[in-house]
């Protein structure tokens, strides 16, 4: 009963953290797998009507896990919700700590798990990343083999698990990680009525290791405005400033900002403008140095695509401002599309 007060008050602080959390960037799938370790596991052997006649220690060989996620991406907190699938076959056995561990053939166990998972995400420079966080939730556990009289004898309990992870931004849609996972939860009691007859079972204090690699796909793409600022007053139908938008860690333009670049490139025309100043901007995700070269990259590219548009080069002066000017003011770290913009101003 402690375990599972403490599992509440993680459940608890879980939801607190979430509710506490700034406006959102949207939604994204993962997709993991890779190696589950079970802590050599103290069990107890129960007879029914006189409890506890037997204890011992059992290793298990490294097994394998798959895990889904679907979640919501904050900025800098994430909440999802996990479903895994682990397996691994029992190695041996020791009884009463006496003696040699013997084998246990064709003794499994299989686990699901139902987890709801907060984490908060820190940048580490440039497209790496790293988050920690902690579950809550569930986990059906079953054995199968002739321990269990040859049939799949299951136990749900309350579980919890902590969790690190690395991260590399492979586009603006697509993450790379690599994650730690270390899952707790109440002893599951899994009938054994082979060794300790009927109503007989094993109880098993189980804690899990797990290391996998995966992909997340970010479902919310940037949808950002990309319509040219215009000025107060009258009349409204001279713009003198235009806003050309850019995806996650891109300096290439969209078919939408080459339409924006054409429109500032008549409007220099029309009204005769000496000269054009292009400043590159991004956001607060990566070190400065970096967002610095990308602003000036972003920049270099709308100045291409004017020249293409027939503006001489000599009319346009470029700039970055890396993550220094802020069109939404976020924190460090946060994927903001607004900031991810260059500003092309008519003289």
């Amino acid at each position: 009963m402690q375990f599972k007060h403490v599992l509440l008050g993680a459940a608890l602080a879980v939801a607190s953290s979430a509710g506490a959390a700034q406006a959102g960037t949207g939604w994204y799938l993962g997709l993991g797998a890779g190696a589950n370790w079970i802590q050599d596991a103290d069990w107890a052997g129960k007879v029914a009507g006189l409890g506890t006649v037997v204890t011992g220690n059992a290793e298990f060989d490294t097994g394998y896990v798959v895990a889904g996620t679907v979640g919501y991406d904050w900025g800098h907190w994430r909440a999802e919700l996990e479903l895994a699938y682990r397996n691994n076959d029992a190695d041996c056995s020791i009884v009463d700590n006496r003696g040699s561990c013997v084998p246990l053939p064709g003794v499994e166990l299989w686990e699901f798990s139902q987890m709801i998972n907060v984490l908060y995400d820190f940048n580490l420079g440039g497209r790496w990343g790293a988050s920690l966080g902690a579950g809550v939730g569930g986990n059906l556990v079953t054995g199968k083999g002739a321990l269990f009289f040859g049939n799949n004898i299951d136990d749900y309990v309350i579980a919890g698990q902590v969790i690190a992870e690395l991260n590399y931004q492979i586009s603006d849609r697509w993450q790379l990680y690599g994650t730690y996972r270390f899952m707790f939860m109440d002893d599951p009691d899994l009938d054994a009525p082979t060794i300790f007859g009927p109503g007989g079972s094993v109880e098993i204090e189980k804690r899990d290791h797990a290391v996998m690699v995966g992909l997340r796909f970010d479902l919310t793409p940037d949808h950002p405005m990309a319509e040219p600022e215009r000025p107060m007053g009258n009349p409204p139908s001279r713009p003198r400033q235009f806003i050309v938008f850019f995806g996650f860690n891109k300096s290439n333009l969209s078919a939408e900002a080459q339409r924006v670049v054409s429109e500032a490139a008549a409007a220099a025309k029309e009204y005769g403008s000496a000269s054009i100043m292009v400043i590159g901007h991004t956001d607060t995700v990566g070190s400065n140095g970096y967002n610095m070269r990308l602003s000036l990259r972003r920049a270099a590219v709308v100045k291409a695509e004017l020249g293409h548009n027939g503006i001489k080069a000599s009319m346009i002066e470029t700039s970055g401002k890396g993550e220094t000017e802020l069109m939404v003011e976020t924190g460090n770290g946060v994927k903001e599309p607004q900031n991810r913009r260059a500003t092309i101003d008519l003289h």
